[in-house]
């Protein structure tokens, strides 16, 4: 071999070789800053990430650099998307790490795309402490966008306070967004009509009336903590609410023998769902 034609092999190697690094998925490493230090924190008291690491999810830090989000694909080109806002206990604590564990078991042989956003920003339990709606919906939109989904091919998840959120959330997109969401499903999260995004919502920041025509599915346990705000008393008084608002109620799950998370503690409630949103 010639060395022109060593030195054209060698080129084409090196071409390949940043080829394949520009199409492989990123990893925490290339997290900086205050998401590093949010990853650690998963890494160090996270329930899951473990198993969440094993998955290989691609990592994306958000547009702000505080935070990231996790995306997994099932199949290398997903029809249809998942994007999942984690809970946050008290002391506020809530990992996208442990949410990707918790749903990957229900994604198994489907053709489904998994986001799940680091909402919560590691510290405290103020409002600072975590993404507001609008900069939820920011990070989900881009995110989305970039990975080429379709709107109207995704459902919105929202667990305990991200479900609490989510009603926010939804409507950004329902009215001012790109419409992304055919179905959310808000899990052991009531709505509460004084907690600010609500109050926003209903006083017009989102335009009149934005959860119109929006799809729902309410889940709700029996053996709840917090009856009233996010059990079956808090998600039936929720349904209501959101069909007052123009909304339409797929269907509403009350699983008596579930605690908070019924949607996940019970298979047949999450598969109830995914039956539902990919119909």
């Amino acid at each position: 071999m010639s060395n022109c034609q060593t030195l054209i092999m060698r080129l084409l190697s090196c071409l390949l070789l940043a080829t394949l690094a520009a199409a492989a998925p990123r990893t925490e490493a290339q997290l900086t800053g205050d998401a590093a230090k949010l990853h650690q924190n998963a890494r160090d008291t996270g329930r899951f990430f473990a198993d969440a690491a094993k998955l290989k999810p691609e990592v994306r830090p958000t547009t702000d650099g505080k935070s990231y989000c996790l995306i997994w694909k099932s199949v290398p080109a997903p029809k249809r998307w998942i994007v999942s806002l984690h809970g946050a206990g008290r002391p506020a604590k809530g990992f996208a790490t442990d949410d990707l564990a918790i749903w990957h078991p229900h994604l198994k042989n489907r053709e489904v795309g998994l986001v799940c956003l680091q909402w919560w920003l590691g510290t405290g339990d103020t409002p600072r402490d975590f993404l507001a709606p609008d900069q939820i919906y920011r990070e989900i939109s881009q995110a989305l966008d970039a990975l080429g989904v379709v709107p109207g091919t995704v459902m919105l998840h929202g667990f305990s306070r991200g479900s609490a959120n989510s009603y926010a959330v939804v409507a950004l997109d329902a009215s001012k967004g790109r419409k992304y969401f055919s179905l959310a499903v808000a899990s052991s999260g009531g709505v509460s009509l004084d907690y600010p995004p609500s109050r926003a919502l209903l006083t017009g920041a989102y335009g009149e009336r934005p959860l119109k025509d929006t799809r729902w599915i309410t889940v709700a346990g029996g053996r709840d903590s917090s009856p009233d705000r996010d059990g079956i008393p808090g998600m039936k008084r929720t349904a209501a609410w959101l069909k007052e608002q123009g909304a339409i109620v797929v269907e509403s799950i009350e699983d008596p023998a579930s605690g908070h998370g019924a949607l996940h503690t019970n298979p047949q409630n999450c598969r109830r769902v995914m039956e539902a949103f990919l119909k």
